[in-house]
């Protein structure tokens, strides 16, 4: 196989674009120590390691010491090693490289109180319930952590005029085209990658075509990692802080945690769906998408089911 035919394989097989390509595939033929054309068995080997590269999540925001896991945000590296997409990690270092805001005090600087009257408070700390009913186990967690810092992320509707998801949703209102729909959101990612809410409405949108097309929720998969990494970009290092709902900005991060926890139950990856929705009741104790009702059904054997879209 020839230099331009393996660059259009792996395009076909990665969906990005061949002239992008280039440098990947001369470095990856050259530190393999072969020679062109290369055989069907070498050809698949080198595409092999170039997909799994491409997909490969980058590390977490953190630092030395900060490894503990208890009574802080699991960033998605630390639950999965690859990216469903193989241009999410490309688009996260696109951003890094045009530069990151970072998420900020939210409410003039409060903290969040899990003993506060005016929250929670009153919440029992009893053990999962099952059936619809909620579980309270992680609200143990949220009790003893005690006050954590409000945070607000970074406007996630950058750019002037109309946000694109809402210019996006108006067109399929108006016309009942979802293809058209898609095309509208795919356009805006691809303009502007920081648009979070569009990646989350695309995973949406996989998600409910995943009824009549298993293929679907491979795609899901991929718009909400994507959303949810791009989103992570703007979190400190080993994030202890709430995010709560009642800050506008902080709702599509909330979407994109909520609807990747569900594709994965979906899959049956429970453990992966398991820390997804931990990490929205941890960031959001509130609540206000309900995920306490599904987080303790989330467990090996039990299969994901509709009305869990709550």
């Amino acid at each position: 196989m020839s230099e331009s035919a393996l660059r259009a394989r792996l395009a076909q097989r990665s969906g990005l674009d061949e002239d992008a390509l280039w440098a990947p595939v001369f470095h990856a033929v050259r530190v393999s120590g072969l020679s062109w054309p290369l055989t069907a068995d070498q050809a698949e080997e080198v595409l092999s390691g170039l997909l799994d590269s491409l997909r490969r999540v980058l590390p977490p925001p953190l630092e030395d010491g900060e490894d503990d896991r208890r009574g802080r945000y699991l960033y998605l590296s630390e639950i999965t090693d690859h990216y469903e997409r193989c241009d999410t990690r490309r688009i996260l270092e696109r951003i890094h490289r045009a530069g990151i805001t970072p998420a900020g005090p939210a409410f003039g600087g409060e903290d969040y109180d899990p003993h506060s009257e005016s929250g929670w408070g009153a919440r029992p700390s009893s053990a999962a319930d099952l059936g619809g009913k909620p579980s309270w186990a992680w609200w143990r967690a949220v009790r003893e952590a005690g006050p954590r810092p409000y945070y607000r992320m970074p406007n996630p509707y950058v750019g002037e005029g109309s946000p694109p998801v809402d210019r996006a949703l108006d067109l399929r209102e108006h016309t009942g085209n979802d293809t058209a729909y898609r095309e509208a959101l795919l356009a805006a990612v691809r303009e502007d990658p920081r648009q979070i809410d569009c990646w989350a409405h695309l995973g949406s949108d996989a998600f409910e075509r995943a009824e009549a097309d298993d293929s679907a929720l491979s795609e899901a998969l991929g718009f909400y990692q994507t959303a949810v990494a791009v989103a992570e970009l703007s979190l400190p290092s080993a994030f202890h802080g709430v995010l709560a709902w009642g800050e506008l900005a902080n709702r599509p991060f909330h979407r994109a945690l909520h609807g990747l926890g569900l594709t994965w139950w979906r899959l049956g990856e429970t453990a992966k769906a398991k820390a997804v929705l931990g990490n929205s009741l941890w960031t959001n104790p509130d609540d206000n998408q309900g995920v306490r009702y599904l987080i303790g059904q989330v467990k090996p054997g039990v299969p994901w089911h509709q009305h869990a879209e709550a």
